[in-house]
């Protein structure tokens, strides 16, 4: 999506986030926050290296990965861990279920499908506090499935 501006909203929300963490928005981690906008799914380290590569040619991988580092300790993106998979960064911290691609790696939100009440649930039904709930579907997106 070229010539992306962020949401007003979100743009105040990241800003006071940099604001509370004594960081600063410099424009590495402006631009890493624009190709995670751009991205499709949830990109790699390298994935948003690559869309920010197409605008900075000069832009140096470890740049990409301690901004997405600052952005990750302030809490405007969050890393997804999974096996067989690189690391995965997320802009949409709501709690939501997101699916991948198991022949091609692909990652996708499930739309339509609240998963708003699942660390309620949990809470309601174990002794634990949950700190995080994360949930992965896996199958074959249709890409694949024609392929």
């Amino acid at each position: 999506m070229a010539g992306f501006c962020m949401t007003e909203r979100l743009e105040e929300d990241i800003r006071e986030k940099f604001r509370r963490s004594g960081y600063t928005l410099t424009s590495q981690r402006r631009a890493v926050l624009e190709a995670l906008k751009e991205a499709e799914g949830h990109p790699s380290a390298e994935d948003v290296y690559l869309l920010v590569k197409r605008k900075n040619p000069r832009v140096a991988l470890g740049t990409v990965y301690q901004a997405l580092s600052v952005l990750e300790e302030i809490g405007v993106v969050e890393s997804k861990h999974w096996s067989e998979s690189p690391t995965r960064y997320d802009l949409n911290l709501e709690p939501h279920l997101d699916i991948r691609c198991v022949r091609c790696g692909r990652v996708e939100e499930v739309p339509g499908v609240d998963a708003g009440d699942l660390e309620s649930r949990i809470q309601e039904n174990t002794p634990y506090r949950v700190t995080r709930a994360t949930m992965l579907l896996e199958g074959v997106c249709p890409a694949c499935q024609d392929g």
